[in-house]
């Protein structure tokens, strides 16, 4: 008798104080398995059917709270369609007509905290407006799994604040409406959505002051009926700032069909139009076969540090030249047919333009010093074209194979374009590459050019203001240049045209009195991660330039990996204290979208590091902000090897050469920091030997270093030899692979011989 009362207090109190807390996790719709539960523990024990009703009842109840506490923080949404599991386990189960009910109903039994929903494999089927609150998730389980058809309605934010759109395909008219949003991410979505609306298939819109901190990352808007992407407002004096779109593609948008009353301008990316833009980030976009232009913003609207980087715009302005939209054609044709329509500061860097159809590049309209670097057009029916403007940079660009003119310029002034190189134009009759026409001229401006081949009038310049032409023609016309008025040729070298490739052009020189950010180092803790590791990640920036960074200003830094297909990338951007000329300082991550660490991912990464990603410093050069390096996640358990007693272990912690910006011919010398992090030091009187290799063929090496290297300490060698013996290498153009290899002849007995190499990238 004791002892079954013993058995019923020790079981009341098990159910209390251990189920009791647990149930704080467990839906209602899992009552049946408590239920279950309380039934087998009845017959097992034998205890009276009144214990077990109060169990039931605890059970319940604990199941109820549980539900509730759920409902703040993660709920499931299973399509008609879905597989039975996953219809099974949901919290909300559609059934395939007005499905945007089940959703809504999800997102509004979130906490006022937020949550996530998460909408299962399978079609939605949608007949209206989906609204975002502020603070969740909404999230499929990607593209190709899970998609939201609508017969009619969109996705609609308005006025909210901290959300997140991910990993899901929208069709039908279901566009995403961000309006007066703040802190909106929306990543891995892919629209290919009618022309029943005005705007595009991702539209931002501002009407009450200021929007900002908006992010677009591997979307994609294909085969729409708009825009790809539309940032628009309600006028001046309204402003979207802070917004980046990264490895976001806009391909055929307006091709089959176009939204009326305005399909004429249907374009891939609108990045401004009627309302103010500023700390714009426009990162590996893509643009191809458009109806109108592949990243256009519009004149109207102030624009404020929109930089454009590694963006590719092709094949775009299909629209035929016999469908004509008014008496406008002729002014905005050309440049609503271009691979980049630019105006006010802007920068682009490292773009390329092909096959457009008008202008690879077209600056119009007072532009406010639009700059080029590094950019490329092939084969678009004008290169460069600079219309209605002035204030204009160029440095180190090309144009290749135009359909027409390598460049064509009108009533265009103050234009400096340094490095400027044109290959092969077919020219319009006696013209060629064309910096000036009669009526219209070139005022105040320079050009520092390399022609090759075409035929006619290679620089024709009628009635130039005040302007200068300096490098080399290579031509076999009759008269290559052709120029009147206040223009300069006297450092212009003309040449006959005997075919070839052109010589690459070295870099203009970093402008003085101004500072200029490098990464010189990443690092990563854990230095050897296991798959799933929670890595975090370093990077030594340096001011090389003329003078300090501004206080005050963050000095941002991103992180991604394999270019975002390894992960969502992290950034520091807490250092706001200025950086003196030649002095650096070490940053660590600080956040990111989904944390300030990566999730290690199986398999050997490229690691990029981009200091001022959003430019706000000004710098002396804008284009040697990234480094990368390579990382390598082992499928090996986490727990490590224990380093053996007794032995050193050498690794190369940083890789280094000078100059720092080597241009083609330059004589490299290279230097690695090695570090001992075994548990000896390496024997005297061995050589510590460093093999620098390039592109995976040995080039120069380091053998004079003899001394020991203590265990924890560390060492800088420079290369002093090599297989011709030369200590230098001779940079060659193009991206080149790095790489050094420390006791690469073995020389020293290592507690681990697989991790003495390390890789790095240099751009010559």
């Amino acid at each position: 008798m004791i002892l079954k009362i013993e058995l019923h207090i020790y079981y009341e109190l098990f159910i209390t104080q251990v189920l009791g807390h647990l149930c704080f996790s467990l839906r209602l719709k899992e009552v049946l398995y408590l239920g279950y539960f309380s039934s087998r523990l009845q017959k097992k024990t034998n205890e009276s059917p009144t214990t077990y009703r109060k169990v039931l009842m605890l059970l319940l109840g604990c199941a109820a709270i549980g539900c509730i506490v759920q409902a703040g923080s993660a709920l499931v949404v299973a399509a008609s369609d879905s597989p039975d599991l996953s219809r099974a386990q949901a919290d909300y189960v559609c059934d395939g007509a007005a499905d945007q009910v089940e959703i809504q109903r999800a997102l509004s039994a979130l906490s006022s905290a937020g949550g996530t929903v998460t909408l299962t494999e399978g079609t939605f089927y949608l007949s209206g407006d989906l609204n975002i609150p502020s603070n969740v998730i909404l999230e499929g389980k990607g593209p190709d799994a899970t998609w939201l058809k609508w017969s009619s309605g969109l996705v609609q934010c308005q006025g909210k604040q901290n959300f997140v759109l991910r990993d899901f395909k929208t069709t039908g008219t279901g566009a995403i409406f961000i309006y007066n949003c703040d802190r909106v991410k929306v990543h891995n979505v892919t629209a290919t959505v009618d022309n029943s609306r005005w705007g595009g298939a991702f539209t931002l819109w501002v009407s009450n002051g200021v929007m900002e901190d908006i992010e677009f990352v591997n979307c994609k808007a294909i085969d729409c009926g708009r825009h790809g992407w539309q940032s628009d407002g309600d006028g001046s004096q309204k402003t979207i700032r802070n917004v980046r779109y990264i490895d976001c593609e806009a391909i055929n948008c307006g091709r089959e069909s176009r939204f009326a009353p305005h399909g004429q301008w249907t374009c891939g990316f609108q990045l401004a139009e009627n309302a103010d833009v500023e700390d714009c980030e426009v990162i590996r976009c893509y643009a191809e076969g458009n109806y109108e232009a592949g990243f256009i913003a519009e004149a109207a609207p102030s624009k404020k540090r929109i930089v454009l980087r590694d963006c590719v715009s092709k094949n775009n302005g299909v629209k035929p030249d016999n469908y004509y939209n008014g008496p406008d054609e002729d002014m905005y044709g050309a440049l609503f047919g271009a691979g980049f329509w630019l105006h006010g500061d802007m920068t682009l860097i490292n773009c390329t333009a092909e096959n457009n159809r008008k202008a690879g590049y077209a600056v119009w309209y007072p532009s406010s010093y639009t700059k080029l670097y590094n950019c490329t057009d092939t084969g678009s029916e004008i290169g460069y074209k600079f219309d209605y403007t002035d204030n204009v940079y160029v440095e180190n660009c090309t144009s290749r194979d135009a359909g027409r003119y390598g460049v064509y310029a009108a009533n265009a002034g103050k234009i400096i374009a340094k490095g400027l190189t044109i290959i092969n134009p077919r020219g319009d009759g006696s013209k060629n590459n064309v910096f000036g026409v009669s009526g219209y001229p070139v005022r105040e401006s320079s050009f520092d050019i390399e022609t090759y081949g075409g035929g006619g009038a290679t620089v024709s310049c009628p009635n130039g203001q005040n302007v200068q032409f300096s490098g080399t023609v290579r031509s076999d016309a009759a008269r290559p240049v052709a120029v009147s008025g206040s223009v300069d040729t006297s450092r212009l070298s003309v040449q006959p045209y005997s075919g070839g490739n052109p010589s690459p052009v070295a870099p203009t020189p970093t402008p003085s009195g101004k500072p200029d950010l490098v990464v010189t180092d990443i690092s990563w803790d854990p230095a050897s991660p296991a798959p799933g590791s929670a890595v975090m990640l370093r990077a030594t920036i340096k001011n090389q330039g003329d003078a300090p960074t501004p206080a005050g200003v963050r000095h941002g830094v991103l992180f991604t990996f394999d270019d975002g297909a390894a992960g969502p990338g992290v950034w520091s951007d807490t250092h706001t204290a200025a950086i003196a000329a030649g002095a650096s300082v070490t940053l660590t991550a600080s956040g990111g979208s989904a944390g300030a660490t990566w999730k290690a991912i199986e398999g050997t990464h490229t690691v990029k590091a981009h200091v001022d990603d959003v430019d706000r410093i000004d710098e002396g050069d804008e284009a040697n902000n990234i480094r990368t390096e390579q990382i390598t996640v082992s499928g090996v358990a986490p727990t490590p090897t224990p380093t053996p007693v007794g032995e050193p272990d050498l690794i190369v912690t940083h890789i280094a050469w000078e100059p720092a910006k080597p241009v083609p011919g330059s004589a490299v010398t290279f230097q690695a920091t090695i570090k001992n992090q075994g548990t000896v030091p390496t024997p005297a009187g061995v050589i510590s030997g460093v093999a620098f290799l390039v592109d995976g063929r040995l080039a120069v090496w380091s053998d004079s270093h003899t001394n020991p290297i203590p265990p924890g300490n560390w060492v800088t060698v420079t290369a002093n030899g090599g297989p011709s013996s030369s200590a230098v290498w001779k940079a060659t153009t193009g991206t080149h692979t790095i790489q050094a290899w420390v006791d690469d002849v073995d020389r020293i007995a290592e507690a681990n011989e697989n991790n003495n190499r390390r890789e790095t990238v240099m751009t010559v």
